[in-house]
């Protein structure tokens, strides 16, 4: 099964009233290592507040002529099909994606989900476990992560640090 490295932006903490504006997700082929990227801005039919723009460097203006999530949706869900998904914090992403597969009476997702945060958590059990820390631990340059395909890009290298740690750690 492939992995698909998943990243969301979205216009809020909550997904029970915000709603995504970027997903970006990176399909690596297990034989061949082919990857292949699906990269979309959305137009969430709100206004960003100027703290969500500027941690998301998107702006109302930008957004707005982007397409609506309903019109790019079944790209995405073609996409993932039969893929094991990686993401950071996978509860919330899982929420915000099934909140837009319901608002559009769409099947939920159910993928099977690997979630670097749970796997950092076994690993580090004291510490916070955000990708900053993550990847100070693992000693791994990440630089400014502020975009979800940079983020999808290093999620890869997470992953195998993570794993590499676990195997270590074992014997």
């Amino acid at each position: 099964m492939n992995n698909i490295y998943i990243s969301i932006e979205t216009t809020g903490e909550s997904y029970v009233n915000n709603r995504i504006i970027e997903i970006a997700a990176l399909k690596i082929d297990n034989k061949t290592k082919l990857r292949t990227l699906f990269h979309q801005y959305f137009n969430p039919e709100k206004e960003l507040t100027p703290e969500i723009s500027g941690m998301v460097n998107l702006t109302n203006t930008f957004l707005k002529q982007c397409p609506k999530i309903e019109e790019k949706i079944e790209e995405f869900i073609l996409f993932i099909r039969d893929c094991n998904l990686v993401m950071h914090n996978g509860k919330f992403v899982m929420n915000f994606l099934n909140k837009e597969m319901e608002l559009l009476n769409k099947e939920l997702i159910n993928n099977e989900i690997t979630d670097t945060l749970e796997l950092g958590r076994d690993r580090y059990p004291n510490d916070k476990n955000n990708l900053d820390f993550l990847f100070r631990a693992l000693n791994l340059q990440k630089g400014i992560m502020q975009s979800c395909i940079i983020e999808v890009n290093l999620l890869p290298l997470l992953l195998e640090k993570i794993k590499d740690h676990e195997i270590s750690k074992i014997n």
